[in-house]
């Protein structure tokens, strides 16, 4: 118990809140008297009304934590979101990783992202025996804003700044992938709002029909709520309520990093799942919903290595391009490079090596995109760098829609918590109006002897 409340504490720490204990007895005050009108509202004795405050007591700091981390995510995307398109704008201008991230600096207040970019800025300026030391620079941010779209960037920038080369275009699709990326997260976060909103009238909804019997009881001069049975049911009842919110509120906080990193660990457990597979009608069921599923993931994060692609072109040639995006590209698809660049080395004019490119999966785009880098590294297609940026819009436009999809499954599971108080809502009802006709009919009992 006490190693759990210490690592909410330094949860609560990492997240920005400092312990105050006029603001802490402030705050417990306030949901003790809240727990308190709520009991007198359903009538609670002395004992039921304790384990109400216990309960309350309990979940609150749980609740604190949630909302701390939920200003904190949406600061450090906030943050984010301004980095990436002060930093894309300043290097279209110097095309310098080190005046860009000077000119970013300035821009920001004092907080956490100043602070992380100084830190990068410090390492670049005062390292002398490394040679990828401005890389490293930027993994310092990286690490403190893990978002894979600022990775891209990033290298997009120490490959330009090292290779030279028209960069325009490329810049154009970044700036053009951040804005979708970033309307995504404000989409997401106003359904989040909308969700929330929607559990807590369920809550209370359920709360004022439940109340409903002791009227009813009331106006005929019968005292249910004073029935040890009714006591247990409505402590019940409010601690269940309590809980549910606490479920939804917890879900409905998490951040974007926490979104998109549960999102990948999620999905390459299910392609492992999905390549052990066997034979027979269950399988094949549990494979064909997993490829279902599997699909619409490769489609959010194709387009990420095709940027990559796009990048190193400028300098290699296609075969080459796709040996060097192995290392930073989307997990889910590192298992069919490798498969891929394999062939490759074996024979790099081998046109089915492209073609069976992730070929067990249905994805129309992937496989035409494959032909067209086949037709380019044989000196057949056109302009390659103008062709890479049609293909990368198109695939942009497909990612964001299957994010878009991703994040509106993710909340599909809220509706099961919004119907959850009215659930336990109906068990009280029930309870209360048998214990109500019980009641009413030991007085007429009573009335007739």
């Amino acid at each position: 118990m006490a190693r759990n409340r210490r690592q909410l504490s330094d949860e609560l720490s990492t997240y920005g809140y400092v312990f105050s204990l006029k603001k802490a007895v402030v705050r417990y005050a306030l949901v003790i008297a809240g727990l308190f009108i709520l009991g007198r509202f359903f009538g609670l004795h002395l004992i039921p009304q304790i384990v109400l405050f216990v309960a309350g007591m309990i979940v609150f700091p749980l609740l604190l934590r949630n909302t701390y981390r939920n200003r904190y995510y949406q600061q450090k995307f906030s943050d984010l979101n301004i980095y990436m398109e002060q930093f894309l704008y300043s290097f279209m201008k110097s095309r310098k990783v080190l005046t860009t991230l000077e000119d970013t600096y300035d821009l920001f207040e004092e907080g956490d992202m100043k602070k992380t970019i100084g830190k990068a800025i410090d390492h670049i300026k005062n390292t002398y025996n490394e040679s990828d030391f401005e890389e490293k620079a930027l993994k310092i941010i990286e690490k403190n804003y893990p978002y894979e779209g600022l990775t891209v960037m990033h290298r997009f920038a120490l490959r330009t700044e090292a290779l030279g080369g028209e960069y325009g275009e490329s810049i154009e699709l970044l700036l053009e992938s951040r804005r979708m990326w970033a309307d995504r997260i404000y989409s997401l976060q106003q359904e989040k709002k909308t969700k929330r909103r929607e559990i807590v009238l369920s809550i209370a909804t359920s709360l004022l029909l439940c109340s409903m019997i002791y009227y009813m009881s009331g106006r005929l001069n019968l005292d249910v709520s004073a029935n040890p049975l009714a006591q247990i049911i409505t402590v019940v009842v409010l601690i269940l309520d309590l809980l549910i919110y606490y479920r939804a509120d917890s879900k409905l906080t998490a951040g974007y990093l926490a979104t998109e990193k549960n999102l990948e660990k999620e999905h390459l457990k299910q392609y492992e799942r999905y390549q052990k597979y066997g034979k027979g009608p269950l399988s094949a069921l549990g494979k064909r919903t997993a490829r279902k599923n599997i699909q619409e993931y490769i489609k959010a994060c194709f387009p990420e290595w095709l940027m990559q692609m796009s990048l190193l072109m400028q300098a290699e040639n296609v075969q080459v391009a796709i040996f060097k995006s192995y290392d930073e590209a989307p997990a889910i698809l590192k298992p069919a490079l490798k498969e891929m660049i394999g062939r490759l080395r074996l024979d790099p004019n081998d046109k089915k090596a492209y073609t069976d490119f992730l070929s067990e999966f249905t994805l129309p785009e992937v496989r035409s995109t494959m032909k067209m880098l086949y037709s380019i590294s044989e000196g057949k297609g056109g302009e390659a760098r103008g062709q890479i940026a049609d293909i990368i819009r198109r695939n942009q436009e497909m990612s964001d829609k299957a994010k878009r999809q991703q994040n509106s499954d993710s909340l599909a599971g809220m509706y099961a918590l919004f119907l959850a108080p009215q659930l336990t809502g109906g068990l009280k009802l029930i309870c209360d109006m048998v214990l109500l006709f019980a009641v009413y009919m030991g007085n007429m009992s009573g009335g007739v002897v």
